[in-house]
């Protein structure tokens, strides 16, 4: 064993190079680990004077992997996923049950109301459910699948299935309309339209698609009406919506059960494809594959059944 720790390179270095590896930035490793860039530079050298190569191609604005430095991140890579596998199974991971995030508005309006149905059918497969509205990262979190919006892309160790478009029309309560009817879209510019906060959402891969571009993609010209309510999460703006309070932009297939009970109408049949959509993000280092295939099969089945 002494042998062996003799010929390792230094541990924390290993720790930070694959943060700064998997991320391609120092600055990002940085804020992951919660110590100064400084300190990522430091262990990154030392570590590439402990091997004699260089491991990173340093640009102005970002870092790449030399040839040494993806053998070496492969090796690292595999060998920390192990070490975290076999502490999972060692501390009991928590009830063993099948972690699935998604959005405060996914998981309020779509999914909850379809995971009844999923345990009546598989009794034996439990359910975490973490409702954020940020990126999750599968492995990091250990969270065995995620409902993401944006494009298919591809990412290390996850694995994306399609589930559902995204196309966004004009939706409000009966409510609201009280028996009037709109029949163009340019007559929404005269009404009170709810607004997602352009500002909390920048930077995510779900960039917000808001009235602007709806009414582009209509080709209506004018003023926009001032944006008398704005809101964090989309969960808030349809709760709004259900109030009375005004006209969102949402998915109806989303927000299929609160169309189908008329809690919500369409204003207009208009609708603008955003293409993009959601996806299962799953976990390709689950340690439950067999649970996490059930639950991503019926999820694909029930969604698809709604498109038919």
């Amino acid at each position: 064993m002494e042998r062996l720790r003799r010929r390792l390179p230094p541990l924390t270095a290993l720790v930070v190079f694959e943060a700064a590896a998997r991320l391609q930035s120092f600055t990002l490793a940085a804020q992951e680990m919660c110590i100064t860039q400084a300190a990522v530079s430091r262990q990154i050298r030392q570590l590439e004077e402990h091997l004699g190569n260089p491991l990173f191609i340093r640009n102005h604005r970002s870092v790449a992997l030399t040839t040494a430095g993806q053998r070496l991140f492969g090796a690292v890579d595999e060998s920390l996923e192990r070490i975290a596998q076999a502490s999972t199974e060692i501390r009991g991971d928590a009830s063993d049950a099948v972690t699935i995030a998604a959005t405060i508005c996914m998981s309020t309006y779509w999914l909850m109301p379809r995971l009844d149905a999923f345990q009546q059918e598989h009794p034996n497969v439990a359910l975490r459910l973490f409702a954020l509205d940020r990126e999750v990262d599968l492995r990091a979190e250990n969270v065995d699948m995620a409902i993401t919006c944006g494009s298919e892309g591809q990412r290390h160790g996850v694995r994306m299935a399609h589930l559902m478009d995204e196309e966004l029309v004009p939706l409000c309560s009966p409510a609201y309309l009280a028996g009037r009817v709109l029949r163009e879209p340019g007559e929404l510019l005269g009404e009170r339209l709810l607004n997602l906060d352009r500002e909390h959402w920048r930077g995510f891969n779900w960039a917000v698609v808001d009235w602007a571009a709806w009414f582009d993609h209509m080709q209506v010209r004018g003023t926009l009406p001032a944006a008398r309510l704005a809101f964090n999460n989309h969960a808030q703006q349809i709760q709004a919506t259900l109030d009375g309070r005004g006209i969102a932009l949402g998915s109806p297939r989303m927000l299929a059960d609160l169309l189908a009970s008329g809690r919500l109408v369409e204003v207009l049949p208009q609708r603008l494809n955003t293409r993009r959509g959601y996806y299962l993000a799953i976990n390709e280092h689950s340690t439950r594959p067999r649970a996490v295939a059930e639950l991503q099969g019926w999820l694909e089945r029930v969604s698809h059944a709604a498109m038919a």
